[in-house]
């Protein structure tokens, strides 16, 4: 049978999940009402992202990541992007990543009217992460060269990201999580658009973790709000004969 304490600690827990669910609640519906006070058409659509990061050697890992986007929640397919590539350890605190990814996307030009294009992109970017004391605030620079394939035209573009993120636990395996990201073209109109997220997550085992939260992209003559969930795993193979070793 549980401890009082323990009965205490259970049910303290609760009342916290249940407060911060209410909260994710409130922040998301206090926001759907002020933007549906400048847009009848406002829409809630979702952005479902797995993620993680396999440990092949000491100092080299394969980061992979999958998204899908919806315009309405889990409805309306907007795209899939599935990026990977290859990871090197500078120091503790940064890395160097290059690889590719591939998109495919959905354009409604109308109401019967879809365009279905696929795209590939090449990246390189840096990050860098820094410790005070349980916070962590996170830096990563990154340059893309997007190209549409399969078509007659298949128009380039290159652009630079910076995306600067925030997290911070409070409470036991819970955390707070924030970032805001700019996005800028290399020619042409400058600015491309911006990303905010807003949420918390939970640390479900030492090697995974799940965040919940609001998400918007804003771009010069239009903006989304979304729902962002998101899984993230690691993988370390360094410890068993699949790992790269050096003699």
């Amino acid at each position: 049978m549980c401890s009082n304490n323990q009965n205490t600690l259970i049910m303290e827990y609760v009342r916290y999940c249940l407060r911060l669910l209410c909260s994710i609640v409130f922040t998301v519906s206090l926001t759907q009402d002020l933007q549906a006070q400048n847009s009848s058409e406002n829409d809630y659509g979702s952005w479902i992202l797995l993620y993680g990061n396999t440990k092949i050697h000491e100092e080299w890992s394969v980061p992979v990541v999958g998204i899908v986007r919806h315009h309405h929640m889990l409805d309306k397919y907007g795209f899939f992007f599935f990026r990977t590539g290859a990871t090197y350890k500078l120091s503790k605190a940064s890395t160097i990543t290059g690889g590719f990814a591939l998109l495919n996307s959905n354009s409604y030009l109308g109401p019967d009217d879809v365009k279905n294009t696929n795209q590939l992109w090449l990246y390189a970017e840096y990050n860098l992460n820094t410790l005070y004391h349980t916070q962590k605030i996170s830096h990563r620079f990154r340059v893309e060269n997007r190209r549409l394939i399969n078509v007659d035209d298949p128009k380039v573009n290159n652009r630079v990201r910076y995306r600067l993120q925030y997290l911070k636990p409070i409470y036991k395996d819970i955390y707070f999580k924030a970032f805001n990201e700019l996005f800028l073209n290399i020619k042409g109109e400058t600015f491309n658009q911006n990303r905010v997220f807003i949420g918390f997550g939970q640390q479900l085992t030492p090697k995974i973790k799940v965040d919940i939260g609001y998400f918007n992209r804003k771009f010069k003559k239009s903006n989304e709000d979304m729902i962002r969930l998101s899984l993230s795993f690691n993988i370390d193979l360094t410890k068993n004969d699949l790992a790269l070793k050096t003699y």
